[in-house]
Parts: structure tokens; sequence; C-alpha cells
């Protein structure tokens, strides 16, 4: 039979099992792995603006403020709510963006806010754009821009003489 008797001989052949144990386990991870190479996902992630900066507000925009005392005021001027309707429609009739921007107290009534941003949209307002504050700041209503005369006094731009 093939059975040595005595002697240490050394065997010159290689055992290739372990080499074969591999190649299978190898064989079965490509066999898995490569059709979900082949499910291609398309993600378009949007790129990252240039400036994080908001827009300067403009005389073009609109600013709504809602303060917790349930007043209304668009951009400086204060507004009776029976008449936001008519002057949204007014203001917003010939202007191609229709982007009105919010500034709500955070201790306003949130439902009687919600019937303000309903306004809005009946007024056929398509976007609306949230004012919000930096922790610590504190919600104001926007005043006016204003200029500072030579002796150091603010006054509303447009009427300086």
């Amino acid at each position: 039979m093939g059975m040595q008797v005595g002697g240490k001989s050394v065997s010159s052949e290689m055992n290739v099992t372990p080499l074969i144990d591999i190649l299978l386990v190898l064989l079965i991870i490509f066999m898995v792995v490569t059709p979900m190479m082949l499910m291609q996902h398309r993600l378009e992630v949007p790129k990252k603006a240039e400036v994080d900066l908001p827009p300067d507000v403009t005389q073009d925009q609109v600013v709504l403020t809602f303060t917790k005392e349930g007043d209304v005021y668009l951009n400086q001027n204060k507004v009776k709510r029976q008449d936001l309707f008519k002057r949204l429609v007014e203001i917003f009739k010939n202007r191609r963006e229709k982007t009105i921007f919010l500034n709500i107290d955070p201790d306003a009534n949130y439902g009687e806010a919600v019937k303000v941003i309903d306004t809005t949209h009946k007024a056929g307002l398509e976007k609306l754009a949230v004012i919000t504050l930096k922790k610590g700041e504190k919600f104001q209503i926007p005043s006016a821009p204003t200029t500072t005369t030579a002796q150091g006094i603010e006054v509303p731009l447009g009427s300086q003489q």
C-alpha cells in the first residue's frame, strides 16, 4: 500500500486543499458582490452654495410681521387684519416674483399666525420665506431704513433735505 515504515522522508507534493477552499470562498464573494455593483442608483446631490448669507431686504421685498399682541405689519406699516388681504393683492398684483418674508414673534399665538399665513396664500402669494432669529437675538419689528446725518441723528431714508 503506500505506507512507509521506518525512515522519515520529506514529501515534495504541495497540499492544494486550502488553496481550493480559498478560491471557492473568493468565487462566492464575487458572485454575491457583482450583481450589487451592477445595480447603480443615480443620486444627484445639490452643490453647496458659494455664500451662505441671506439676501439683504430691499425695497422690493415685503416683510409681514406678526406680533404677540396680534398686530400685523407690512414692512414698517401697521395694517388691520381685515385689510391685510386687500393690501397684499394690491402690492403683489403687478409683481412677477410673489414672495413674502414672514417675521413672526416666537411668543405669538400660532393659531392666529397660521390665519395670517392663510391670508397670504389666499392673496395669491406663491412663496413664503421665514425670517428666523439667531440664538440670543430679540424679536423686533423691522424699522424703516435710516441714514445718519452730519450731526449723528438717524432719519428715515428719503426724508433728508
